[in-house]
């Protein structure tokens, strides 16, 4: 294989260039193991090359990538990247509506697939949709392009501005339209450069695992970080039940290094006698609030293993705070593991309502700051006024909503949303999204309250409550409420009430709704 040339008149990514490297220095190891398929850092190559091709002549765009579980896929991903443009996922199980509106909102002019475009896909003049199966075969989309140059080499020659952003994660948004998040080059490359100085003794021997859907922020790590060493990817087959595949992989694969949701472990709790994980080295706990006994059932399986807790919103790409949780009394609230200190370059304020500074051991919203920092969502400057404020010290915070504690020691300690944003399976979501959808199905006639409560397994469940409709309307507002969400916000039951509760302050009196749901 050739040396590997990687030019950028404006900015240079650290990251790309390690990975661009590992093509070179590791091209016999595996780079990824796709359902029990493995793929070489040279394959990886081949398939990034041949894919390359289909972006000549198009500069500083959005591009759609299909989420699949194949080596095209990720391959995509890094050809977007290489090319100097943004990538931005679309998953064929979410609502037709919602991967027309984010195509619309990121403004993207092609969609690669390799297996299907989706039932979601609409023709039109401004969109291409180009398959990654024939890419081989040299065929390009844009205008102006040269027939020449990508066969033999990857090359970035495109400039590419410091705030371009690398990708654009599309979160769930109260106003029922979906937010995005455009996390730029020099964001990726602050992250990369505070995330391995974390202390990971990690090398091309170690196998990781990917098992977060291309359409969530951690999957960008799980996927890119591996890469930079020379490491091997491997991820989860998608068909049957995600946990028992996450599970297998872990197992049969050896892997020293998974980040996972605390859910997968609640899941898996069943089985947590027969399961054995010497080789796993690193346990990152993510997404999610951690339940520390929930690690302490879980420590038997993992003896070899060091936990951490990993915290981030999208806003502050994928992490920003780190917790390495001790075998014997790791700090909690309530249960709910630390979240540590920021990330070098990072800086976290506990503040109360005004923004001032709260005291130790006093609960506050956390704001944070920092290279890591998005400028702003996605054409929207309301949510970017409401979600961004200048701090004190004159710096730019984001609020994230998070309710948090400072320790003596310097520890920040989670204590819940201040909002009514949950996580459910790793992904954000605010009720508000489900409500609005839910009162359109009603043209706004009807009110609609969205609860999340966890379940026995310690899962959120998600119940909607709507007020003065008829029982006749539950089959079809089960069915529209299917069609314009993902599965994952689908509410698990639906109850109608002819009045709703109210409290003293005239208002939907949301705790005795809850007790309707423990009846």
């Amino acid at each position: 294989m050739e040396k590997i040339l990687m030019t950028n008149s404006n900015h240079k990514s650290e990251m790309l260039a390690d990975i661009v490297n590992a093509f070179s220095e590791y091209a016999d190891r595996p780079a990824l193991i796709i359902d029990d398929t493995t793929y070489s850092y040279a394959e990886l190559y081949e398939k990034v090359v041949s894919i390359l091709p289909l972006l000549e002549g198009i500069h500083d765009s959005s591009i759609g990538i299909v989420a699949e579980n194949t080596l095209s896929t990720y391959a995509a991903i890094l050809a977007v990247l290489l090319s100097g443009n943004t990538y931005v996922v679309l998953h064929p199980d979410f609502p037709d509506a919602r991967n027309r509106a984010i195509i619309t909102k990121a403004g993207i002019g092609v969609v690669l697939y390799e297996r299907s475009v989706g039932p979601w896909w609409e023709p039109a003049d401004s969109v291409s949709a180009v398959s990654m199966a024939s890419s081989a075969d040299g065929s390009r989309v844009g205008q102006g392009s040269d027939p020449a140059g990508t066969a033999d080499s990857l090359t970035a020659l495109v400039p590419v501005k410091s705030d371009a952003p690398a990708y654009i994660i599309f979160t769930s948004g109260s106003t029922g339209e979906p937010k995005g998040v455009p996390i730029s080059r020099a964001n990726l490359d602050a992250f990369y450069h505070a995330y391995r100085h974390l202390g990971w003794q990690l090398d091309c021997h170690d196998r990781m695992l990917q098992m977060f859907e291309l359409t969530f922020d951690v999957s960008v790590v799980s996927f890119l970080y591996p890469l930079t060493l020379g490491a091997c990817v491997c991820t989860v087959p998608s068909g049957g039940m995600k946990y028992l595949n996450v599970l297998d992989v872990m197992e049969r694969q050896q892997l020293t290094f998974a980040a996972i949701a605390p859910s997968v472990l609640r899941l898996a709790q069943p089985y947590f006698q027969e399961l054995s994980l010497p080789s796993l080295r690193y346990l990152v706990v993510t997404a999610e609030a951690t339940d520390v006994s929930l690690i302490d059932r879980f420590r038997s399986c993992i003896p070899n293993a060091e936990v951490v807790n990993l915290y981030g919103p999208t806003e502050a790409t994928i992490y920003c705070t780190s917790y390495v949780l001790p075998r014997s009394h790791p700090k909690h609230h309530n249960g709910m593991a630390a979240i540590g200190k920021p990330f070098s370059g990072m800086t976290a304020r506990v503040v109360d309502q005004a923004g001032h500074a709260v005291p130790e051991g006093s609960t506050g919203e956390l704001w944070m700051a920092g290279p890591q920092l998005m400028s702003g969502y996605w054409h929207d400057e309301a949510s970017t006024r409401q979600c961004f404020v200048t701090g004190a010290d004159g710096r730019r915070y984001y609020r994230t909503g998070d309710l948090c504690m400072r320790d003596a020691d310097g520890d920040l300690l989670y204590c819940g949303r201040q909002d009514t944003q949950v996580k459910i399976q790793g992904f954000r979501v605010e009720l508000g999204e489900i409500e609005f959808r839910a009162k359109a199905f009603f043209h706004n006639a009807s009110n609609c309250v969205v609860l999340a409560r966890r379940d026995n397994d310690g899962n959120y469940a998600l119940y909607l409550f709507v007020e003065g409709a008829a029982e006749s309307d539950r089959q079809p507002l089960e069915s529209y409420l299917q069609d314009s969400l993902p599965p994952y916000m689908v509410p698990r039951q639906i109850c109608f009430l002819p009045v709703f509760p109210l409290n003293s302050n005239n208002k939907t009196d949301k705790r005795q709704l809850a007790r309707l749901i423990e009846q």
